[in-house]
């Protein structure tokens, strides 16, 4: 039975409940209930989650816990996350000996040569009215440190060596009170603002305080300062843009700084994406767009920057239940014992190698079985002594010919395995895993997954270590008669699985994208546009193909839109996670107020602006292909349409009346500058000025079609 530890802590000064897992794995139950938590956060160094405290989490996590099955529940004492676990030291600890609590090996030193409780008189208590706190420094006295550890209402700070505690009245006047009941003298200071800060210094603030800026970017720093207060941001993120802005600062010092371009930033950006962390990097960006949007008011700028996260190959865990149905089939002991090993027990092949043949009671002391599951571990025993009554072993639990498996021999071997048994269960498994870690959108991953199993089933599930270059080319001539678009889908695919999760490198001589055509898009005129919105009183119908010509949508964007996106003061729509997860902003116009406050009185939307029979959910997509083409049909064109053609008028249409193509290109968040440019095709000057030489012929000889001529 798997545990679950519930316990409070204390967390960067504030207090959150613990949700500690005996095992954790990420992508089961417990997993994906954690990852669902409202202001769940995951701690990668004590390898649990956490949020913020509520009193009833005794009887919370039960019931959020209640349909994972064979879960047991404890609730131990208060442990602390951020620092080391604050034991309980007993009043009579002398000081000369070794104290076991906060204090490194270094200060036990200290400690052992501090006067003891009843020589050291003086307690400091710093006040900080400003963030209504104050500190308790009581130097290395194990007596009152023991005292406040039991009270759980205050942090020690291991690096100021201190207590911190809110600065309530009552708190106050309690600690105050132990402080002399302890027969300690008792010194307050009052403790400034900027003191504060330089006692709970950040890593922002001190490297922010780090770089020497000239005079001359005092002004500026100033402006920008003001506006970070102005706008409401919070202290830490001040600290955070501040370091950050005087980090830019600093690479442009001879240069105007409120002169500089989008590319000159677009620039600098890229050079610091090849040099910080990811988090670092958009950090950066915002505390650049904060200045030069907020600050001096320049119009929205985009940076897409942000690189995807590297594939990282986890390890599949599959329950037990999940697992016997899999490999009950199999008549071999011995693949059935591996399979279980590497893919219930989690065992490494470097380990399975090394195990003797007597390892029947390997979990009992060597390994845990996940989640103590007594029947998998009866399972595993029975397993063993199949094993020994079938291959009489000679050393090693599993055998490559009587000697130890090495680990490329028993690697090939689960190959062989998973290929011999048609493993498409596992295979599948395993790359969902994968695919769900990295920033691939849902369509994405499951347009590569889809691909890539097709291919592994036209192999009979070989393992894809196993397929050569020359095998993915035959694959590939096969589907040459194909689309330029599936052939490309399916090279992205090989790609990812094999580069990127196999670490096998494609050769290009074998594996070639497909020549791409050049299509120009079609696209509605504005009669067109005007005549399928009157063909309709179905209001919406109507605002459904209006908002998607006016704004430029594309048709996932339109299904997401919620109410609260739609900002009618400013006239412009905000876009939330859009193709390639990019923000941006977009036009509303003014002619849809009054079609949009007809469709809500009609239609009373919860959340999205357009939703389904169900309120609260989303339009689905396939009626708003079904809504333009009924509309398209009763308004005589006969041509076949689909959504994204409103999404080309938009960009044709705009260009058409002289607008930049820049502006275009941030209203449609486009990435390059190169998609946006097949527009200008469409309204090339050679079609609106050239006139063709026939034209020219008929002006000039005066030829009529309906006339016969004579040769000269």
């Amino acid at each position: 039975m798997a545990q679950l530890k519930i316990y409070p802590i204390v967390h960067r000064e504030k207090k959150r409940i613990a949700l500690e897992m005996d095992r954790y794995i990420p992508g089961n139950d417990y997993d994906i209930i954690a990852r669902n938590l409202p202001e769940g956060l995951y701690s990668q160094s004590k390898g649990l989650w956490h949020i913020p405290y509520r009193e009833d989490y005794h009887q919370w996590a039960p019931q959020h816990y209640s349909f994972i099955s064979d879960l047991e529940f404890v609730f131990p004492d208060t442990i602390e996350l951020t620092t080391v676990i604050l034991p309980i030291i007993p009043s009579s600890q002398i000081p000369g000996q070794q104290v076991e609590g906060p204090f490194s090996a270094e200060e036990q030193v200290l400690l052992s040569k501090q006067p003891s409780s009843s020589e050291q008189t003086t307690v400091l208590l710093k006040i900080d009215t400003a963030k209504r706190r104050f500190y308790v420094d009581h130097g290395y006295n194990p007596d009152l440190f023991s005292t406040f550890n039991k009270m759980k209402e205050g942090m020690w700070l291991s690096k100021q060596k201190n207590w911190v505690f809110t600065g309530k009245n009552e708190l106050y006047r309690q600690v105050v009170e132990i402080i002399k009941t302890k027969g300690f003298n008792i010194e307050k200071k009052f403790v400034s603002q900027a003191m504060s800060t330089d006692l709970n210094a950040s890593k922002s603030q001190r490297q922010s305080q780090a770089i020497k800026l000239p005079s001359s970017f005092d002004p500026i720093l100033k402006a920008y300062s003001e506006s970070l207060i102005l706008k409401r941001m919070s202290p830490r993120t001040c600290d955070i843009y501040m370091e950050c802005f005087k980090r830019f600062l600093s690479h442009h010092p001879d240069s105007g700084i409120n002169a500089l371009s989008y590319h000159d930033l677009l620039n600098y950006l890229k050079a610091q994406a090849a040099q910080i962390h990811p988090t670092a990097l958009k950090q950066t960006i915002a505390a650049i767009k904060f200045y030069y949007e907020r600050t001096l008011g320049r119009d929205k700028m985009f940076f897409a920057l942000a690189g995807n996260r590297k594939v990282r190959f986890s390890i599949l865990h599959l329950p037990f239940d999940d697992l016997k149905a899999l490999i009950e089939g199999i008549d071999s002991p011995g693949d059935r014992l591996l399979l279980f090993l590497v893919y219930h027990a989690n065992i490494r092949l470097s380990e399975i190698c090394d195990l003797p043949k007597d390892a029947s009671a390997i979990f009992d002391s060597q390994y845990r079985m996940p989640g103590n599951d007594v029947e998998a571990i009866h399972y595993f025993k029975a397993l063993v002594e199949e094993c020994h009554n079938k291959y009489n072993l000679a050393t090693h639990l599993i055998e490559n010919h009587g000697e130890a498996h090495s680990v490329a021999t028993l690697k090939g071997k689960l190959y062989r395995i998973l290929a011999h048994y048609r493993m498409e269960e596992i295979y599948r498994k395993q790359y969902e895993q994968i695919l769900k870690r990295t920033d691939l959108s849902l369509r994405t991953r499951a347009m590569y997954l889809g691909a890539f199993m097709k291919f592994l089933k036209y192999f009979n599930y070989k393992h894809p270590a196993l397929i050569s270059d020359e095998d993915i080319r035959d694959y590939m001539i096969l589907h040459r008669e194909k689309s330029a678009a599936h052939q490309d889908n399916l090279v992205s695919s090989f790609k990812f699985f094999f580069e990127k999760i196999h670490g096998h490198t494609l050769s290009p001589k074998h594996v070639m994208r497909p020549r791409k055509g050049f299509h120009l898009p079609d696209y509605f005129n504005q009669s067109e546009i005007a005549t399928m919105l009157g063909t309709t009183d179905n209001s919406k119908h109507k605002l459904l193909i209006a908002l998607g010509y006016s704004a430029g949508l594309r048709r996932q964007e339109i299904q997401n839109l919620r109410l609260a996106d739609i900002d009618l003061k400013r006239n412009r729509l905000f876009i939330k996670d859009g193709k390639g997860k990019r923000d941006r902003y977009s036009l509303f116009s003014m002619h849809l107020h009054a079609m949009l406050k007809t469709y809500l009185a009609e239609h009373k939307p919860k959340i999205y602006v357009f939703e389904g029979r169900q309120p609260g959910t989303k339009y689905s997509t396939t009626s708003m292909s079904l809504t333009l083409k009924k509309m398209a049909k009763s308004a005589g064109i006969q041509r076949s349409v689909h959504m994204h053609m409103l999404r080309h008028s938009f960009a044709t249409h705009l260009l058409e009346d002289g607008k930049d193509i820049r502006y275009v290109q941030e209203l449609l968040g486009h990435k390059s500058i190169k998609t946006t440019e097949r527009y200008t095709h469409i309204i090339s000057d050679a079609l609106l000025t050239v006139v063709s030489p026939f034209d020219r012929m008929v002006a000039q000889t005066g030829f009529t079609a309906n006339r016969n001529h004579s040769p000269p």
